[in-house]
């Protein structure tokens, strides 16, 4: 990705921060169960809360250079899962923080879409190589589930925000998540 590095310069190159814009789709199915991985890779961790276990994730990722957020949300859900997505995505949540991602400092821009589908069956043959070798499975959650789980999330409280967005609709300005 040509953001990755910049300010390079020869030998005595200085290395900025990485940014990683990112987006994630917070996918429900018709019975409001959201869509999530279950991955494993122990070098890709948040240093503020160090966990090297396997736990929960969205659909979602990079954005690429000339794609919109939503368009990467949209994008990420047909590659990893062949879900479509029906209707316009809308962006709730966002957050930033800096990610230890395979021994570099990653700083994490993401934007969370809330979005829905018509279908439940999923097929991962999209993933590729790298996404197989962490992605241990995947599932269907209500929030009710996730809230009484004692496995882990991200963001950590998804099981009280997802309830929360249920119960009061979008947010008019996306909520920042710690």
């Amino acid at each position: 990705h040509p953001d990755l590095w910049r300010n390079r310069r020869g030998a005595a190159a200085q290395v900025q921060m990485i940014e990683r814009p990112s987006a994630r789709l917070i996918l429900l199915d018709p019975q409001d169960r959201l869509f999530l991985f279950n991955v494993h890779d122990p070098k890709v961790f948040d240093p503020a809360h160090p966990h090297f276990d396997p736990f929960w994730v969205m659909i979602g990722g990079m954005v690429d250079p000339g794609e919109d957020y939503p368009q990467a949300a949209v994008r990420e859900a047909g590659e990893e899962t062949k879900l479509p997505v029906i209707g316009t995505p809308r962006w709730v949540w966002k957050r930033e923080r800096v990610m230890s991602w395979r021994g570099r400092e990653v700083l994490h821009r993401e934007r969370f879409f809330l979005a829905r589908t018509d279908r439940s069956e999923i097929d991962t043959s999209g993933l590729d190589e790298t996404e197989r070798s962490w992605t241990l499975g995947h599932r269907w959650w209500t929030a009710q589930e996730i809230a009484a789980s004692t496995e882990r999330f991200e963001p950590m409280d998804l099981g009280t925000r997802l309830a929360a967005l249920l119960r009061d609709g979008p947010p008019t300005e996306p909520l920042a998540l710690s």
